[in-house]
């Protein structure tokens, strides 16, 4: 790793770091200097070691003939270090206190319009290339009416016989046709099984996932909540799993 790229990883911006590095070397010298030094536009560098002086890296010698500039004592960046260290210190039970994240409280997004859903389906396809299984169950009328490009992208990407997907749908006409395009596939790690006469799924699907429950909802707009939680995840599949005992094939 070069010196520049050291720099940067202690803050400096390239820019700074060059400038800096050509300070160091020439001593003390003309901003022109600097810049045919550096291999960086005079302008560039005028405003670059401004804001190296601002931060105490850099000082100004003015004569008759020139403005001068000279590079501070490499020491000095164990001094700043030092001091951030400090303020950090001290300023991190207050930031540890405000830290808006609990571990056992599930995250929850949402995803609206049809952008936002075709993010969720882009991660479930992505899910599937993995090789992992997905359950699904609920009403489709939302992915053939409002996003049929997703709908052929999923059936043309669900012909991969390494995804697994078992899906629990309403016994409607429109999800047969669905079936009879999914069967064409032969994909046998694709299963779907149909709910009994009197229920019926309505106005949302929802699909598990790793450790997140979606629901895709069409009943005033488009949009997905994503639940992100081990716990419900779970309780989900082996609900999930229950009803499929208990679906017709």
């Amino acid at each position: 790793m070069t010196l520049e790229k050291q720099l940067e990883q202690l803050g400096f911006h390239e820019k700074e770091a060059k400038v800096y590095l050509a300070c160091l070397q020439l001593g003390q010298d003309t901003a022109y200097h600097i810049a045919q030094k550096c291999g960086l536009k005079r302008a560039t560098v005028y405003f670059t070691l401004n804001l190296l002086v601002e931060r105490g890296l850099v000082s100004i010698w003015k004569t008759k003939k020139a403005t001068l500039w000279r590079a501070a004592n490499p020491k000095k960046l164990f001094t700043q270090i030092k001091r951030k260290e400090e303020t950090l210190t001290e300023i991190f039970p207050l930031l540890q206190s405000i830290y808006n994240f609990d571990e056992d409280r599930p995250n929850i997004q949402v995803f609206e319009g049809q952008a936002g859903v075709r993010q969720i389906y882009s991660e479930i396809i992505d899910y599937l290339a993995k090789g992992k299984e997905i359950l699904c169950w609920g009403d489709l009328s939302h992915a053939w009416n409002l996003l049929e490009d997703i709908t052929h992208k999923y059936l043309k990407q669900s012909q991969n016989r390494r995804y697994k997907i078992r899906e629990i749908l309403n016994d409607s006409e429109k999800n047969k046709e669905y079936v009879k395009l999914i069967r064409k596939n032969k994909n046998p790690n694709h299963k779907i099984r149909f709910l009994v006469d009197d229920q019926i799924f309505s106005g949302n699907d929802n699909v598990v996932f790793g450790d997140k429950l979606v629901i895709f909802s069409t009943q005033n707009k488009l949009f997905a909540t994503v639940i992100e939680s081990q716990d419900i995840a779970r309780s989900y599949k082996i609900l999930f799993n229950l009803a499929w005992q208990n679906a017709a094939s």
